[in-house]
């Protein structure tokens, strides 16, 4: 059951009504409010002082919306926001930039991504061989094994 403006606008009028509540009433309501979702949502993250802390309002924010207008998971916006936001928060990635203003979604994704890819250790020509192995014993079904075997067989030639 979509939550309609009206609905949106009585809840609106609550006085008790958190931050969080009003970015996930608002993604209920339209994917437009994206932008919105993610704002509310950040600034309320700023103000914990633990990952934990953060992850215990937005699920029992999310219990709350999904009892009182009856939908089995939270809105794409809601879903986007919160991963992008508690991924930044648990790898130490801070939410507010020099001028004192909050980062975009864009610019956490795009640290959470650069940090991911800095913790790689390089492969070893050890592990990538056995990989490769690995992979040449559990060919999927449907393709022929003994052909990639003879083609493997006839790089190495041309390699060696």
């Amino acid at each position: 059951m979509p939550i309609t403006p009206q609905q949106l606008e009585i809840q609106m009028d609550t006085p008790m009504m958190s931050t969080l509540y009003a970015a996930a009433t608002e993604a209920l309501v339209s994917d437009a409010s994206a932008t919105s979702t993610f704002e509310k949502m950040i600034q309320v993250a700023f103000t914990h002082s633990s990952v934990e802390t953060f992850a215990k309002d937005l699920k029992d924010t999310e219990k709350l919306i999904k009892k009182e207008f009856e939908v089995g998971s939270m809105p794409g916006p809601w879903r986007s926001a919160k991963s992008v936001i508690h991924s930044a928060m648990k790898l130490g990635i801070g939410l507010v930039d020099d001028n004192g203003g909050f980062y975009g979604k864009t610019f956490l994704q795009n640290k959470i991504k650069e940090s991911k890819t800095d913790t790689k250790e390089p492969e070893t020509s050890e592990e990538y061989g056995n990989r490769v192995i690995k992979m040449l014993m559990a060919v999927p079904e449907g393709i022929d094994a003994v052909a990639v075997v003879k083609q493997v067989k006839d790089f190495l030639k041309v390699v060696d």
